[in-house]
């Protein structure tokens, strides 16, 4: 194990690190902590770590002025990180005169630091020059800074000669990504499959734009930048996005995804292609049958944001509490294929699966079940942390709600005939209509009386209490959200008369619902 020491002056945010980062997996052990820079060096010099994870602000002795220290003292070439909370180019331009490997903004991202941590590891294994990797610091620092389009003409200048580009010619901005990794893939198969995708992008650009050493950015786990210079023609940009797609092709099991800004008359506007490359992977997945996605194909296209129908929704449920396995994924697929056929949004997706994960959930939770238990949950839960096609967000979805659907069989088998969760899951999605105490006890085939009993034991209220609560809850959120009639109201809750529904609503509310709109009008 690689040993590290953590600097910082807050105690919570050493502890909060030591606790966030798994570092057994990352190579790493964490040995010591120090509150400042002085304590620190006290115990590098004890421990002759191999990384230091230090704050840039910091009493006694600042991060930057330990740097200094441990170099001038130290024989042993010690690396560094940086945590800091202020995002000024300049203390990434100072912190890689000292060989720092990386510059992390605070809230420290798990994911960005588990990233640098295998990067360092890999670095120590080679051996490599500490210069290189102060180099990348600068480069990625710099990349950044034209993608923000605060890059002063320095910069623009000093891009250009760094990055291989010329300063006035037509250039795109290209994200490439590699989706559906498996999960259970090694950390050690993630290296070598970025490495050769990679080495990939690097053999088209370099026979593409002759670019001996092209510049490829990290921007984020198996997903890259580049800036190309191209003319304006689309078929062009076409032709080396699919010659990128090809040469990513075959990397395991992963499936390659292009996109491609607009082309910009020089280095300069940069921003503007990368914003329009942005706009493309918004069309990912109302495209996903193209390994290449131009803004220029998309630019007059509309994205949609809606919600999936409450029948399919309805439907999916239905069948996974039944455990119907086949008529699940029917359902699951024609969700998808509207998502597609639709041109759903990103952010409609997300609220579709967060509510298909929440709607299983509810279910298991219901019927006294424990959602944790479900290997496939952590999984969907972070979905969007690596990137994935619609198929294989698809299958993932599957995945956690065959999975689902058998916990629910098993805790209705515990259950027994008196399935009291699925009594109250049916009575929350028939509140509606003309049901009573009794009419759902006939329908379960149980005792009206024992199961009133039964119901308050468990939920700690009175069915009638808990219909009522339903029903007032969503007259509610109609007298918040439409222009209905009162008696249109009470009809489509549940209540036949809508006098009878004014008095309810009075007892729980405490005011009519005519009062409760004027009330919510006063407010506006």
């Amino acid at each position: 194990m690689r040993k590290v020491i953590l600097v910082d002056d807050e105690m919570f945010a050493r502890k909060g690190l030591v606790g966030l980062i798994p570092w057994e997996n990352c190579g790493f052990e964490v040995v010591g902590e120090a509150e400042d820079g002085e304590e620190a060096l006290a115990l590098i010099e004890q421990m002759e770590p191999d990384l230091v994870i230090t704050d840039i602000r910091m009493p006694v002795l600042d991060g930057l002025e330990l740097i200094q220290a441990v170099q001038a003292r130290q024989g042993k070439a010690i690396r560094f990180i940086i945590i800091s909370g202020y995002g000024d180019f300049k203390y990434a331009q100072q912190a890689v005169r000292y060989g720092v490997q990386d510059y992390l903004l605070k809230p420290i991202d798990e994911n960005e630091l588990v990233d640098s941590l295998v990067r360092i590891g890999e670095l120590l294994r080679k051996e490599q020059p500490r210069t290189e990797a102060g180099n990348a610091l600068l480069h990625a620092s710099l990349f950044e800074k034209l993608l923000s389009g605060r890059a002063e003409e320095e910069s623009i200048h000093e891009a250009a000669n760094t990055f291989g580009l010329p300063e006035r010619l037509p250039i795109r901005y290209i994200a490439v990504e590699l989706n559906d990794v498996p999960g259970k893939v090694s950390d050690a198969e993630r290296i070598e499959w970025t490495e050769r995708a990679m080495r990939a992008v690097a053999r088209v650009l370099t026979r593409t734009a002759s670019r001996n050493e092209p510049y490829i950015h990290l921007r984020g786990e198996f997903e890259w930048s580049l800036l190309v210079q191209m003319n304006v023609d689309t078929q062009e940009a076409r032709r080396i996005g699919e010659e990128l797609s090809r040469a990513c092709g075959g990397i395991g099991n992963a499936v390659p995804k292009i996109f491609i800004g607009e082309a910009v008359s020089n280095l300069a506007q940069v921003r503007k292609s990368y914003l329009s490359a942005l706009e493309a992977m918004k069309h990912k997945y109302a495209r996903d049958d193209r390994s290449v996605i131009l803004y220029d194909d998309v630019k007059d296209s509309v994205l949609h944001y809606k919600e999936i129908e409450s029948v399919l929704f309805t439907e999916l449920m239905e069948r996974l509490e039944e455990n119907d396995i086949d008529a699940m994924k029917a359902a699951t697929e024609t969700i998808f294929a509207t998502f597609r056929e639709q041109s759903f949004a990103f952010e409609s997706i997300t609220t579709a699966m967060s509510r298909c994960v929440h709607g299983a959930t509810r279910i298991i939770q219901t019927m006294q079940g424990d959602e944790k238990k479900l290997a496939s949950l952590k999984p969907m839960l972070e979905w969007k942390t690596e990137p994935r096609t619609l198929r294989g967000l698809r299958n993932l979805l599957l995945a956690f709600l065959t999975e689902s659907a058998g916990y629910i069989s098993e805790l209705r088998c515990m259950m027994g005939k008196g399935d009291i969760g699925k009594i109250k899951a049916y009575i929350e999605n028939h509140y509606n209509e003309n049901i009573s105490l009794k009419s759902i006890a006939e329908r379960f085939y149980m005792n009206s009386v024992y199961l009133g009993q039964l119901f308050k034991k468990t939920y700690g209220v009175y069915f009638n209490d808990f219909l009522l609560q339903l029903r007032i809850n969503e007259a509610k959120r109609q007298l918040r959200q439409t222009d209905k009639k009162v008696y249109e109201i009470a009809s489509s809750v549940g209540f036949s008369n809508a006098d009878y529904f004014v008095t309810q609503f009075e007892k729980v509310e405490r005011k009519t619902p005519t009062e409760y709109k004027n009330a919510l009008l006063q407010k506006n």
